[in-house]
């Protein structure tokens, strides 16, 4: 009898005469489910989610107990910075919390995005004089060598697409084992926000999936697919300018060029599993 996957929400399903997937291929996967179904505001219950795979629940309970403590200090963080402090919950913060407000070159000003893998901080690059946005990894100083290495491949990723309309990528590093990269600040909002406003003139909007299109298709001609194109993952800049970001569920592929720019094929998946913010 063959090991069925019984999570409904397990995007594993090696077909019949594929090789089974690997444990840690099957942990990730569980947790890239998990993860967005957390985004899409209907997380899975733990504790069910542990009794369905019970040869991997210390793999979970190790992935579970590392996001609450990067979620306990993401809070801190906002909490010092003045988000949300004056009214509700936050109001009555205890005075107590460490206060976190410089990381490393980075003064934080503010947290401008959250998801299941990571959050994105609005700063000022000291050294520079910058505004920037900072990404850490959820998990923190608990990060697991394989959320370290999906993050910074997310980030070379990005960091290795030059292209107008894609997010620059402008360091990558670890502060006192909290692992972040920084890149440009893009202050409009995301397309989702703009389609909250009403509906586009339709010729403005058919420039502006050209112009994604083209970033996109710039990334293919390189060997790395989005594989999470959305209005969210898309942000605006103050004049309506696109750019494409978080490649957080990004896949390196080998492109074959066929001789007039393109690809003739695509070879050598490599997953790299996250959740989009």
């Amino acid at each position: 009898m063959t090991d069925q996957p019984t999570n409904p929400s397990n995007p594993s399903d090696p077909g019949a005469g594929s090789n089974p997937p690997s444990r840690e291929q099957r942990v990730n996967e569980i947790i890239a489910a998990y993860l967005q179904a957390a985004e899409a505001g209907r997380p899975p219950d733990q504790d069910r989610l542990l009794s369905q795979h019970p040869e991997l629940a210390a793999d979970l309970r190790e992935f579970f107990a590392d996001k609450d403590r990067f979620e306990r200090l993401a809070r801190t963080i906002a909490y010092d910075s003045g988000a949300g402090a004056t009214t509700g919950a936050a109001a009555a913060a205890p005075p107590a919390r460490p206060r976190v407000r410089y990381f490393g070159d980075y003064e934080l000003l503010d947290e401008i995005a959250r998801g299941g893998m990571g959050v994105v901080y609005k700063a000022r690059q000291v050294s520079l004089n910058r505004p920037v946005a900072v990404k850490m990894i959820l998990s923190g100083q608990f990060a697991s060598p394989a959320d370290v290495r999906r993050f910074h491949a997310e980030a070379e990723h990005a960091a290795n697409l030059d292209h107008p309309n894609i997010v620059p990528i402008y360091e990558v590093g670890d502060q006192d084992g909290q692992h972040y990269y920084s890149m440009k600040l893009i202050e409009g909002g995301s397309l989702v926000t703009r389609l909250n406003g009403g509906p586009m003139d339709g010729r403005a909007a058919a420039r502006l999936m050209s112009t994604v299109a083209r970033a996109v298709h710039y990334g293919h001609q390189r060997g790395i697919l989005h594989r999470d194109l959305k209005p969210a993952n898309v942000l605006l800049d103050t004049a309506g300018t696109p750019y494409v970001a978080d490649f957080g569920l990004a896949k390196r592929v080998e492109a074959v060029d066929d001789g007039e720019g393109g690809e003739a094929g695509l070879t050598q998946p490599g997953a790299v599993l996250g959740t989009p913010l």
